[in-house]
């Protein structure tokens, strides 16, 4: 056994009363047997001659493994086939460039189980033989973000890579981290970025995460795009159903805008997703690693106004964000529209909106009502995100792009009645809505349902301060979309850049015909990264 790899089992370490995840017979470099029990956060190791463990590792973030396959003689020096699976390797990163690891070995589909469960909770070490890299499609202070392709199964991806010694560097560098991942693995849904696995070498941390093609609410906004109110109940549902599943698990966003709303694909609302988790926490931790945080502007009341830094608030300060988008979409104005950054901090402390506005006046009155409940500056008041799906002006949108609506939409009998005998009347108010929105577009430059530019430069300029936000790795390792429109708020410093490990070379990219270059361009998924990539 290798030393500081495994530990003597604890007496706390109720392992016997612990759910086993997954139970499997290896053989080790020396031909003898044992057993890895793998459980939620530990693994436990019976070896061929014990009747009862003596050791076992936790899956912390010092441990790696790495998947074991077969020599194979290369055809030529771009063949970058990959030889059969043969084993696992757990690994202990005991710093100053030494590792120590312990090998097993089994059949392809045994270790696969395995990578399965480890990727899931630690990361995989080595990177550069598993992927393709064709093209960087975005760029920041120590990280990159590459359109890549994983060679095992030829999926496409895209991988964000900085430097480890820059990032854990930084104030609660390797601890803001370590939180995102955690939070990351913790969440699948189709309304919320994924994060497929993430490589780690000695110098680089790779994220390989979900290629989405469809550019970022920032981006509609920014290109005068008039949404139509059908289109603006499928965004808000599509994420409210991304929170809804987040919240149930108790984990909080805490910091919904714009450029953090992303798409699948282009010109299809209902494939929106929740990017950038660099401030999500869980609502019951102890102490929160940023409390009072977020962007001004779209920040809830009770945490922008937070003076006990060890408080705590809930998982529907969220809601207030999200109500602060749902008025810019609805209006084309920003709920706290200073012209300064301290202007915008005082309104959003102050959390008074302006409901009466001249775009407003057409607006349906299911739609205002929900704006009402979302911007609700008592968080004892304000509305979920589950009742929120069941809302008249959104339900029936929810229905449709809820393949269980009979679990997550409203519940069937009286409530349904109800919602559907004033259904009619709501559409007949989304078309009054939607036609006096174009008319004054054709009357009227910066009008409703278009932000300004100048208002959305105004808001970068607010954002670019962050003060909010302390000062974290991820919030300096932003990404700019190369050759498109940089995230709000991107630092221009340079910090750092020459620790980055240089990525292997770019290949010519076979995705010319998948991927234009707009979608390419449009790519805002670049968002490991605490604040914006």
């Amino acid at each position: 056994m290798k030393k500081n790899l495994y530990q003597i089992i604890p007496q706390d370490l109720k392992w016997k009363e612990n759910e086993i995840i997954l139970q499997s017979q290896f053989k080790k470099e020396n031909d003898k047997t044992c057993q890895l029990l793998g459980f939620d956060n530990y693994i436990v190791i019976i070896k061929d001659n014990e009747k009862e463990p003596k050791k076992y590792i936790l899956l912390d973030f010092e441990v790696k493994f790495e998947i074991l396959r077969e020599n194979i003689i290369k055809k030529n020096e771009e063949d970058d086939s990959l030889g059969q699976i043969k084993g696992i390797s757990l690994i202990k990163d005991l710093g100053n460039d030494t590792i120590t690891q312990t090998k097993y070995f089994g059949g392809e589909k045994l270790i696969k189980q395995w990578r399965d469960y480890l990727k899931s909770r630690i990361n995989q070490w080595k990177f550069h033989q598993m992927f393709r890299v064709y093209k960087k499609i975005g760029k920041g202070n120590f990280a990159s973000v590459y359109l890549a392709q994983r060679i095992e199964d030829e999926k496409k991806m895209a991988i964000k890579a900085f430097s480890k010694q820059a990032a854990y560097d930084e104030e609660n560098g390797k601890q803001a981290i370590v939180n995102e991942l955690k939070i990351m693995r913790q969440l699948n849904n189709s309304h919320i970025m994924q994060m497929y696995e993430v490589y780690e070498t000695q110098n680089s941390l790779y994220v390989a995460l979900e290629l989405l093609e469809g550019g970022s609410l920032y981006d509609l906004i920014k290109e005068k795009t008039l949404l139509s109110t059908i289109q603006i109940q499928q965004i808000m549902v599509g994420i409210l159903q991304g929170l809804n599943y987040m919240h149930q698990r108790k984990i909080m966003h805490r910091d919904l805008k714009l450029e953090n709303i992303l798409f699948k694909y282009q010109k299809k609302m209902e494939s929106v997703v929740i990017a950038d988790f660099g401030l999500a926490t869980n609502v019951n931790e102890p102490v929160y690693l940023y409390c009072r945080c977020g962007t001004p502007g779209y920040v809830a009341p009770e945490v922008i106004n937070m003076k006990d830094m060890k408080g705590h608030y809930s998982e529907v300060c969220d809601l207030f964000s999200l109500g602060l988008v749902f008025y810019l979409l609805l209006t084309g104005k920003q709920a706290f529209p200073g012209k300064s950054y301290s202007t915008v901090v005082k309104q959003n402390r102050d959390a008074t909106v302006d409901f009466k506005i001249k775009q407003l006046q057409q607006a349906p009155n299911q739609a205002m009502d929900l704006l009402k409940k979302m911007l609700e500056k008592d968080p004892n008041k304000r509305i979920s995100a589950s009742d929120c799906l069941k809302h008249p002006f959104l339900a029936e949108t929810n229905n449709q792009m809820n393949e269980d609506s009979a679990n997550d939409s409203i519940d069937e009998g009286e409530e349904f009645g109800k919602v559907a005998s004033i259904m009619n009347a709501l559409n007949e108010e989304n078309i009054k809505f939607d036609a006096f929105r174009r008319n004054a577009i054709v009357n009227s430059p910066g009008s409703p349902g278009i932000i300004e530019t100048k208002q959305l430069k105004q808001q970068k300029a607010i954002d670019s301060l962050n003060q909010l936000q302390m000062n974290s790795p991820l919030l300096n390792g932003k990404i700019e979309t190369i050759d498109s429109i940089p995230n709000i708020g991107t630092p221009k410093n340079k910090l750092c850049q020459s620790n980055f490990q240089q990525s292997p070379m770019i290949k010519p990219s076979q995705f010319k015909q998948t991927l234009p270059q707009q979608q390419v361009q449009g790519n805002l998924l670049q968002k490991y990264s605490q604040k914006k990539d």
